[in-house]
């Protein structure tokens, strides 16, 4: 009988995350659903930078999960740090960051080690020394803080929607509405969209857009992702997790409520590649923080592609 190496903490993390993930999607609960409000996105209040990919979901699931209302998160000596106390029985989330590692100086690789080399010289030695390890650092939320300043809660802002609107004009894919569907068509590189007055309201309208935006980020000339591929099968399923995800990462930025009626349909298809390999929500996490940067680079009018309403004959 082969013997199975033992898991290593950092796989348990992982393995435990995602059998909480499956166990939500079996009871026909999306993890990450919930109405955002401008500014949720889970980040270190020290270092003013928001948590991404796998992280961001993972502390989104956790918050849902404990009812955190604060989005900061940080680490146990960054609260020792600025004399802040994590309160007696907290238990810390784990998070990821990848990091290069230096074999040589054995620390994280830093480039001014190789400065005064040639470069065959420096392409050597990052062959032979530096590799990309991941390490886990436990993080706890503000509210698991005594100390911490209160949460600044500005009037809570609007959704975004002028900032939508100017994603929806400069994505480059052409936009027809019509019909009762929504769709993103690789072949053609056109997204089809039911006509505006059929959506219950705005966010609606745009929740299920940005979904469909973020499939064509995956074009041969843009991030150039596996899209072309069939209806039900594994390979559509993960297209489809990305695109759900990099929706879920967008609404956090701009307010938007999330649209659990466009996602319910591939919750089965999520339980089966999940549970064939757990890694597949963290690659898909990565993806869709791709997608997402794509995504909200189209607000500083990277295009000027038209949207065509088709019913009507005009143009908006």
């Amino acid at each position: 009988m082969e013997n199975k190496s033992p898991k290593t903490k950092f796989q348990e993390n992982r393995q435990q995350f995602i059998d909480d993930i499956i166990k939500n999607l079996e009871k026909g609960t999306v993890p990450w659903q919930k109405e955002w409000t401008t500014g949720s996105t889970p980040y270190n209040p020290v270092t003013n930078n928001r948590y991404k990919g796998g992280n961001s979901l993972r502390l989104t699931f956790v918050s849902l999960q404990n009812k955190y209302t604060d989005p900061r998160w940080v680490t146990f000596k960054q609260a020792q740090d600025k004399e802040w106390t994590i309160k007696k029985g907290s238990k810390g989330v784990p998070i990821e960051i990848f990091k290069l590692y230096d074999k040589h100086t054995k620390k994280d690789f830093k480039a001014e080690t190789i400065k005064d080399l040639t470069d065959n010289q420096k392409e050597e030695y990052l062959k032979k020394n530096v590799k990309l390890v991941c390490k886990n650092y436990y993080v706890f939320n503000a509210s698991q803080i005594e100390g911490i300043p209160p949460l600044k809660k500005e009037q809570e802002k609007a959704v975004e929607y002028d900032k939508l609107k100017l994603i929806e004009k400069n994505c480059g894919v052409p936009i027809t509405h019509f019909g009762d569907q929504a769709f993103y068509s690789p072949g053609s590189d056109t997204i089809t969209m039911p006509p505006k007055e059929n959506f219950k309201n705005e966010n609606s309208y745009y929740a299920t857009l940005l979904h469909e935006i973020s499939h064509s980020t995956g074009h041969k000339t843009r991030l150039n992702r596996n899209i072309q591929n069939s209806f039900g099968s594994e390979d559509y399923a993960r297209e489809e997790l990305v695109a759900e995800l990099s929706s879920v990462f967008i609404g956090q930025e701009k307010g938007l409520q999330y649209n659990y009626e466009n996602n319910k349909a591939y919750i089965n298809s999520w339980i089966k590649i999940l549970k064939n390999d757990p890694n597949e929500l963290f690659k898909a996490a990565t993806q869709a923080e791709k997608a997402t940067e794509y995504v909200l680079g189209y607000e500083k009018g990277i295009t000027k592609d038209k949207t065509i309403e088709k019913s009507k004959g005009i143009e908006i």
